[in-house]
């Protein structure tokens, strides 16, 4: 049995809580479709955090704060970029001040950023970030057209499991819909299974999202984490308030 989470975005209460959910169940197996940082206040211990999971891909988010972010990013999550990118990367000035030992945890999570890869294959999953047609171009699955796409990209994969829409969905060739916590899916004809986000869902439900896969099938959880101590935590950094306003909506 693995878990399958997605979007953190530097929640650490949110990440917390489902850490507790998968030991209450049992769950060791961990794997991540990427966008560890970005919009929320603790990108230095959740990073420090994903020595507990099996893989981690990278997110669009992730890349940003390496690479600078895209022309897509509004405002806010520019600002939210740059100022991530100031709490781990090891060349910026702040750190010169920092002890030996600081600034060699900054390099680690730097280079494990910089490790990171766009999507992985185990036997018949295929697990990414994004869109499986085109990994790591940050496109989304949104309609039948993407789904339907996704599907003749890759024929020789039968389960997909993707995040970054932060909207748990489940994808069949022929239809979509939102899915039914706590049911069992059976596993059968492929499928692409958005496993919703972590650290900041947006279908309007705040708890954080992940998914239990098995030999047999799949399963939505949602967990109930402390919404406010991570909007105060926004609202008392560089970060724009707006990010800890829509945390309690789930948007």
């Amino acid at each position: 049995m693995i878990a399958v989470l997605s979007d953190i975005h530097a929640n650490l209460e949110a990440l917390r809580a489902v850490f507790a959910d998968l030991a209450n169940r049992s769950i060791r197996t961990i794997y991540f479709l990427g966008d560890i940082v970005g919009y929320g206040p603790d990108p230095v211990p959740v990073l420090d955090f994903m020595k507990h999971f099996e893989f981690c891909l990278m997110g669009n988010h992730d890349r940003a704060v390496l690479t600078g972010p895209p022309r897509n990013f509004n405002p806010i999550a520019r600002h939210a970029t740059a100022w991530t990118r100031e709490q781990l990367n090891p060349n910026e000035m702040s750190f010169k001040f920092l002890k030996r030992s600081e600034f060699e945890q900054k390099a680690r999570m730097w280079r494990f950023l910089m490790a990171m890869k766009p999507y992985r294959r185990v036997e018949q999953l295929m697990f990414c970030h994004d869109n499986p047609s085109h990994p790591g171009d940050d496109k989304y699955v949104r309609t039948q057209e993407d789904v339907e796409a996704a599907l003749r990209t890759n024929p020789d994969t039968r389960y997909f499991l993707i995040g970054h829409s932060h909207v748990p969905r489940v994808h069949y060739a022929d239809r979509s819909e939102r899915p039914e916590w706590g049911r069992k899916y059976p596993l059968g004809e492929r499928v692409i299974i958005n496993v919703g986000s972590v650290g900041q869902p947006r279908d309007h439900d705040p708890r954080a999202s992940y998914v239990v896969l098995d030999d047999e099938g799949f399963r939505f959880i949602r967990v109930p984490y402390d919404v406010e101590a991570t909007m105060e935590k926004i609202r008392r950094s560089p970060l724009d308030p707006a990010l800890a306003d829509r945390l309690s909506k789930g948007i």
